[in-house]
C-alpha cells in the first residue's frame, strides 16, 4: 500500500493504491452501499447507515457519531440558541425596558450579521493554517457564551450592538467549521441525512428557546431584580460552556490530521484509507496560491448561487412571531407557536436528506422543497387571508430549512478532491447569505411595518425560484465538466471515473 508523509505530519495514504487492490479488504462499493443480507437490516439501513453494511464502517461510522457528530449538533445547538436568543428576547419585555420602537431589533441582526462576514474567511484560514479544529471552535465557543451572558446586564442598545457584533465574529468559525469537519469524515451516502440533522439543531435551539423564554418570563421574571429576557442571556450562557469545554476533547479535526483519544490501533489508518477510497485528498498547506485557484474556479460560484438562493427563500419565517404579537396573541403563545414550525423543518429535513441519501437524486428533493416554500410565500403575498391561511403559510414556509442541508452535502461530493475549495465552500457561501441578511431586513422587512410588508415576501419568491435555477445549472455544469477534470480520482487503468 502506497502512503506518504509531508513536513506538516499529514498521513496520505494514495486512492490509487487503494482501488488497485492494495486496501487490505477495504470494500470500497460497502461503503457507499449497505452490504447486508438481512432485510431488515436494509430496511433500516434506508433510514440510518450505521445500521446496515460492512461491520468495519458500522463500527467505526458509530464511534464517529458518538463523539464528533454528537457535538456538532450540541455546538450548532448552542451556536444557534446564542444567535438568535435576542428575538424571543425583544418580544418578551426587552422591546419596552430599553425602548426599543424603532428598527432596532434589524439591526441587532445586522451588527451580528456585519461580524459573522468580516471572521468567517480569516476564520477558516486559520484553521488550515495556524491552529486545529479542536482547539479554535471550542475557544471561540467558550468566547461567545460568555459575551451572551454579559448581555444581560445591558442597559442602552448600543451596548447590545457592540456585543453582538463580537458575538458574531467570534460565531464565524463555528456553521462553515462545523461543515467542513462533517464533509471531511462522511461519505455522499451518509452525507445528507447528517447535514440536515446538524442544521436541524438549530430548530431545536429555536424551540428550546421559546419554551425556555416562555418559562423564564413566567416563573424568573423579577427575581433578584432581573426582568425575564436578562435571564435568558444568563441561562443561554449556563448552557454553552459546558458543551464548548466538551468539543476540545470530541472534535478529531480530519483523518489525515486527527489526535483524538478515542481512534485505536488501526482506527486512524482506516479512516484514511476510507475517505481516500471515497476520492478525498489530504489537506493541503494554505498558500496565495491556493486562495487563488479556489476564488478562480467555477465550482466555488456554480455552489454560491443555489446555497445562498435556498436559505434566503426561507427566511419569512424569522418574522412569524411579529405577526403572532401584533395580532393579539399573548407573550407564552407568541414563544410557543413558532416552535411548532421548528418541529416541522426538523421533520422535512431528515426526511428529505434520507431520500436524498439513499437515492442521490439532490436536485428533485431540492425542487419540491423550494415549490413548497414559494407557495407559502405567495400566500403571504396575498396577506389579506383568514387567520388560518396566514398560520398555514407561515408554517409551510419552515420546509425551507430542508434544503439547504442537501446543497452543502451535494457541493461536497461534487468537490470532495480538493481540500482546499471543500473547506472554504460554506464559509464563503456564509459570507453571501450573512451578506443578503445584513440589509435584506432592513429594506424588505422593517419593524414598524410589521407583520405585513410591502414587498417582502414577493422577493422571497423571487429567490426561490433562483434557487431552483441555481440548482439546476449547478446539476448542469458538473455532469458536463467533470467527467474530464483532472480532480476525478483515477482508476488502476489510468481512466477517469465519474465525479457524480
Amino acid at each position: 500500500m502506497a502512503s506518504n508523509k509531508d513536513s506538516g505530519g499529514v498521513v496520505s495514504l494514495t486512492t490509487q493504491s487503494l482501488n488497485c487492490g492494495e486496501n487490505d479488504g477495504l470494500d470500497v462499493s460497502r461503503l457507499q452501499s449497505g452490504g447486508s443480507q438481512s432485510r431488515w437490516r436494509r430496511w433500516a439501513g434506508f433510514f440510518w447507515d450505521t445500521l446496515d453494511g460492512d461491520a468495519r464502517e458500522r463500527r467505526y461510522m458509530q464511534k464517529l457519531d458518538t463523539y464528533l457528530f454528537s457535538y456538532i449538533c450540541l455546538g450548532y445547538f448552542i451556536k444557534f440558541l446564542d444567535q438568535t436568543n435576542y428575538s424571543n428576547a425583544f418580544v418578551s419585555g426587552m422591546q419596552k425596558d430599553l425602548a426599543l420602537y424603532g428598527n432596532e431589533r434589524n439591526l441587532l441582526n445586522t451588527y451580528f450579521n456585519i461580524g459573522i462576514i468580516i471572521g468567517t474567511i480569516p476564520s477558516q484560514m486559520i484553521q488550515l493554517r495556524f491552529v486545529r479544529p479542536s482547539i479554535w471552535i471550542p475557544t471561540c465557543e467558550i468566547l461567545w457564551s460568555s459575551l451572551v451572558m454579559a448581555m444581560a446586564a445591558t442597559k442602552r442598545i448600543e451596548t447590545m450592538y457592540v456585543l453582538r457584533f463580537l458575538v458574531g465574529l467570534l460565531e464565524a468559525c463555528a456553521f462553515p467549521g462545523y461543515a467542513a469537519l462533517l464533509g471531511g469524515w462522511y461519505g455522499p451516502k451518509q452525507l445528507s441525512k447528517r447535514m440536515a440533522i446538524f442544521e436541524q439543531t438549530s430548530a431545536i435551539a429555536s424551540m428550546f428557546s421559546g419554551y425556555l423564554q416562555a418559562a423564564l418570563y413566567t416563573g424568573m421574571n423579577g427575581k433578584l431584580g432581573l426582568a425575564g429576557w436578562r435571564w435568558l442571556f444568563i441561562f443561554d450562557g449556563v448552557i454553552s460552556l459546558p458543551i464548548a469545554a466538551w468539543g476540545l476533547w470530541a472534535i478529531p479535526d480530519l483523518p489525515h490530521t486527527t489526535r483524538a483519544f478515542y481512534w485505536k490501533s488501526g482506527d486512524k489508518e482506516y479512516g484514511i484509507k476510507r475517505i481516500e477510497a471515497l476520492g478525498q485528498r489530504p489537506p493541503q498547506r494554505l498558500t496565495l496560491k491556493a486562495i487563488k485557484k479556489v476564488y478562480t474556479n467555477w465550482r466555488l460560484w456554480a455552489f454560491i448561487l443555489p446555497y445562498t438562493m435556498v436559505a434566503q427563500a426561507g427566511s419569512g419565517t424569522n418574522y412569524f412571531n411579529l405577526w403572532l404579537a401584533a395580532v393579539g396573541y399573548s407573550v407564552v403563545n407568541t414563544n410557543i407557536l413558532p416552535t411548532a414550525g421548528s418541529a416541522l423543518s426538523i421533520v422535512s429535513a431528515f426526511t428529505f436528506g434520507i431520500i436524498a441519501d439513499a437515492t442521490g437524486q439532490r436536485l428533485p428533493a431540492i425542487i419540491t422543497v423550494e415549490l413548497l416554500v414559494m407557495m407559502g410565500n405567495i400566500l403571504l403575498s396575498v396577506w389579506y387571508l383568514p387567520k388560518g391561511a396566514i398560520l398555514f403559510a407561515n408554517y409551510i414556509a419552515y420546509i425551507g430549512a430542508a434544503a439547504q442541508p442537501i446543497v452543502i452535502a451535494w457541493g461536497n461530493e461534487l468537490n470532495r478532491a480538493d481540500p482546499n475549495l471543500k473547506q472554504l465552500l460554506v464559509a464563503t457561501g456564509n459570507i453571501f447569505t450573512y451578506c443578503f441578511s445584513s440589509w435584506l431586513p432592513l429594506a424588505l422587512f422593517p419593524t414598524n411595518e410589521a407583520p405585513k410588508y410591502a414587498y417582502g415576501y414577493q422577493v422571497l419568491i423571487l429567490f426561490g425560484g433562483l434557487a431552483i435555477i441555481g440548482c439546476a445549472l449547478l446539476q448542469i455544469l458538473h455532469r458536463k465538466y467533470d467527467s474530464h477534470d483532472k480532480l476525478t480520482p483515477q482508476g488502476c487503468d489510468g481512466s477517469t471515473q465519474d465525479g457524480e
